[in-house]
C-alpha cells in the first residue's frame, strides 16, 4: 500500500491547484465586470453630455440676436449638432452596451435631430413646436438615463425626470 501516500499527495495537489485556479478565475471575472462597468459609466456620461451640448449649442444658434437665416441657419444648426460629438459617441455606445440602451440612445438622437429640424423650420425657442420637441427629447433622455443607471447597478429612487413633461409623446 505504498502507492496510497503518493496518490493522496497528488490528489491534494490537484485539489489545491484547482481551488487556486477557480479562485483566480472568479477574481478575474469580477475585475472584468468592474472594468466594464467603469468603461460604460464613462461612455454613458460622455454620451449624455454630448446630447446636452447638442441641445444647448442649437439653442445658442437661434438665440443669437443677429442669427443667420435660410441656408446659413440650416448649416449652423447642423454644425451645432454635429459638433457636439453625439454621433461619434453613439458609435462608441454600440461597442460597449446592451441592445436596449443602444435603442434608447437612438431614440434620444432621433429626438435631438427632430429638435434641430423644428428649429430650422421655426427658430423660436418659445414656439409650441420647439417646446414639444424639447419635451420629447427630455423624455427620451430620462428613459435612457434610467436604463443606464439600471445597467450600472445603481440603486435608489428612479430618475425624477421620467414622466414629468408638459406634452405627451409625439411618437
Amino acid at each position: 500500500m505504498d502507492w496510497i501516500s503518493p496518490v493522496s499527495t497528488l490528489a491534494g495537489a490537484v485539489v489545491g491547484v484547482s481551488s487556486a485556479l477557480i479562485a483566480e478565475r472568479i477574481r478575474w471575472r469580477r475585475d472584468q465586470a468592474r472594468e466594464g462597468a467603469q468603461t460604460r459609466r464613462a461612455v454613458y456620461s460622455d454620451f449624455l453630455m454630448a446630447l446636452s451640448r447638442g441641445h444647448s449649442d442649437m439653442r445658442t444658434v437661434v438665440l443669437q440676436p443677429d442669427r443667420s437665416t435660410g441656408d446659413r441657419l440650416y448649416g449652423d444648426l447642423h454644425q451645432a449638432l454635429d459638433g457636439s460629438g453625439v454621433w461619434r459617441l453613439r458609435q462608441t455606445l454600440s461597442l460597449t452596451t446592451s441592445a436596449e440602451i443602444i435603442q434608447l440612445a437612438v431614440r434620444a438622437c432621433g429626438a435631438l435631430t427632430l429638435m434641430r429640424d423644428v428649429l430650422i423650420e421655426d427658430p423660436d425657442v418659445r414656439s409650441d413646436a420647439y417646446l414639444r420637441a424639447r419635451a420629447d427629447l427630455w423624455r427620451e433622455n430620462a428613459h435612457l438615463r434610467e436604463a443606464m443607471r439600471k445597467d450600472l447597478g445603481m440603486d435608489g429612487p428612479p430618475d425624477p425626470d421620467v414622466g414629468q413633461y408638459r406634452y405627451p409623446a409625439t411618437s
